[in-house]
């Protein structure tokens, strides 16, 4: 029995932009960019880039050690432990505290994989942590993503949620998803579902752990402004200027080549009498 092939990116993007009936939204036209020293995209690459810029996003906090939550599809989060092992310098307990990168799906799309228990995702051990105690878990934050691709937050928004239900709707129709998320790798195969990160990953965050062993004060947290970085270099920034000022230039030899072959028609005629 041949296996069947599995959907990857581009195939879900073009499945959401070939059924604007059943993913409606503004995605599904050619937006407009935030900056005027950017060309306008056509709805697939448009998708293609908010969905690169989603997973820079993501593997950006997760290698600073927090965890994000997105909506109808699971929390990328970590499983923590304490090891007595010495520790930072700075921690009197003498333990440091060591992260597992793991996936907690979405209730609704576990519905639909039966056959994925989840089991290796959950410790009921006495003296084991909750995935969701660790106290960095966030929600997905659209506005940087947005900022990142030059999009209005509205385009990001529609995007990423007619994405993530149209996995839920092809994992309901037993299809087989291969998803490249950059930092892991998430696949829906007969009812299953495996996620399989990416080593760097794992050593980042432990050492950004064992970096933030000691709190800073409260009164810090409101003075200093956490930015993406990633976001804020996921696209170059245009000069806007200059670029306006070559379309200008090109539009000006367009019409003074248009009036030069006006004329030479023009003494051609003339000529021909």
């Amino acid at each position: 029995m041949k296996e069947r092939a599995c959907v990857q990116v581009k195939q879900l993007i073009d499945h959401c932009l070939e059924n604007p009936k059943y993913y409606p939204g503004p995605h599904n036209l050619p937006a407009p960019r935030t900056s005027q020293g950017l060309q306008q995209l056509d709805t697939r690459r448009q998708m293609l880039l908010i969905w690169d810029a989603l997973c820079q996003y993501i593997a950006e906090a997760l290698e600073a050690g927090r965890a994000v939550n997105v909506p109808n599809f699971g929390a990328f989060t970590f499983e923590q432990s304490l090891q007595e092992d010495g520790g930072h310098p700075s921690n009197p307990r003498k333990a440091s505290r060591h992260l597992r990168p793991c996936f907690l799906v979405h209730d609704k799309l576990k519905r639909h994989l039966y056959r994925y228990p989840g089991k290796e995702e959950v410790r009921t051990g006495r003296n084991e942590v909750s995935v969701y105690q660790h106290g960095r878990l966030e929600f997905l934050n659209v506005v940087p993503i947005a900022a990142g691709c030059y999009y209005t937050t509205p385009i990001v928004t529609s995007a990423i949620t007619q994405l993530f239900r149209a996995i839920g709707d092809l994992a309901q129709r037993n299809y087989n998803l291969d998803l490249n998320f950059g930092f892991c790798r998430v696949r829906v195969h007969e009812r299953d579902l495996q996620v399989g990160y990416a080593r760097r990953l794992t050593e980042t965050s432990n050492a950004a752990v064992q970096m933030q062993s000691t709190p800073s004060p409260i009164s810090k947290t409101w003075q200093e402004a956490r930015l993406s970085k990633s976001m804020m270099n996921f696209v170059e920034r245009p000069n806007s200027a200059e670029v306006r000022r070559k379309r200008n230039r090109t539009k000006h030899l367009g019409v003074v080549s248009c009036d030069m072959c006006s004329i030479s028609l023009d003494g051609k005629s003339l000529m021909a009498r």
